[in-house]
């Protein structure tokens, strides 16, 4: 009977302490984007100048570079005190990279160098080369925060992840479609490759509205992240600009 007595008492106080740090939980259901300005993977034999510019009254012989890079994630905060708190998760992330030549609308092409063989070089005329990544990560944040009001707070955060790439599919824009077939040969001639993991640091600052007394919004601006790992793509090098994040946080 006292055993049984003791297993009891044991599974309420049990209870009680895991009610307690309930208190203390809360999961984020958020998503955000990366604003980026990439420059190009001189890897990539391609013959013309590379720029942003733009000249819509006049040929050139130049490309743009694009860079998106937008991710969903799910992750369980813990709160330490009433102004510093941890979490963790799983992050998913798409990183969406293009090399578009500049008059594409008007049928323009830029040159890429596909075979060189003695005094023999080829090239394909080329529209476009797209590359699609999906990554799969898991941040780890710490979130400090110094403003604490009844509907608002104040806070900042330190945010390190490490992601792994899923996959990556590169597709060739041809100006003459009967390339295509040959895209496969010509990526492998090629050789780029990508770094399959992807690893940055950075700080953002943000802000969290109550909406009732378990649910919160919050809004947060990130400054350049740095990128520990290199080649994070194959057609470019990824420099970030800063970002925005919204989510959802449900206090349990």
């Amino acid at each position: 009977m006292k055993k049984l007595l003791l297993i009891v008492c044991f599974c309420i106080g049990a209870s009680a302490l895991f009610s307690q740090d309930l208190k203390k939980l809360s999961l984020s259901f958020y998503g955000g984007t990366k604003v980026l300005s990439p420059s190009l993977n001189e890897d990539w034999p391609i013959r013309q100048d590379v720029s942003y510019g733009y000249y819509s009254d006049e040929f050139n012989a130049r490309v743009n570079l694009n860079g998106d890079f937008a991710y969903l994630g799910i992750s369980p905060e813990y709160l330490i005190n009433k102004n510093w708190s941890v979490s963790s998760g799983l992050r998913f992330s798409k990183y969406l990279s293009s090399i578009i030549k500049d008059d594409y609308d008007r049928g323009g092409f830029f040159f890429l160098r596909v075979n060189q063989e003695n005094e023999r070089t080829d090239f394909a005329r080329i529209k476009a080369i797209k590359e699609n990544s999906s990554f799969i990560g898991i941040p780890w944040e710490v979130k400090y925060t110094p403003l604490v009001l009844r509907y608002f707070d104040l806070h900042a955060k330190l945010t390190i992840e490490l992601a792994y790439r899923l996959n990556t599919r590169t597709d060739i824009e041809f100006k003459d479609e009967a390339m295509r077939a040959y895209q496969r040969d010509i990526l492998r001639e090629i050789g780029v490759k990508a770094n399959p993991w992807l690893s940055t640091t950075s700080l953002s600052v943000g802000a969290r509205l109550k909406l009732s007394k378990q649910v919160y919004l919050s809004g947060d601006w990130s400054a350049p992240a740095f990128y520990m790992t290199k080649n994070n793509s194959s057609l470019v090098y990824t420099n970030n600009l800063g970002g925005f994040q919204l989510s959802i946080d449900w206090v349990l």
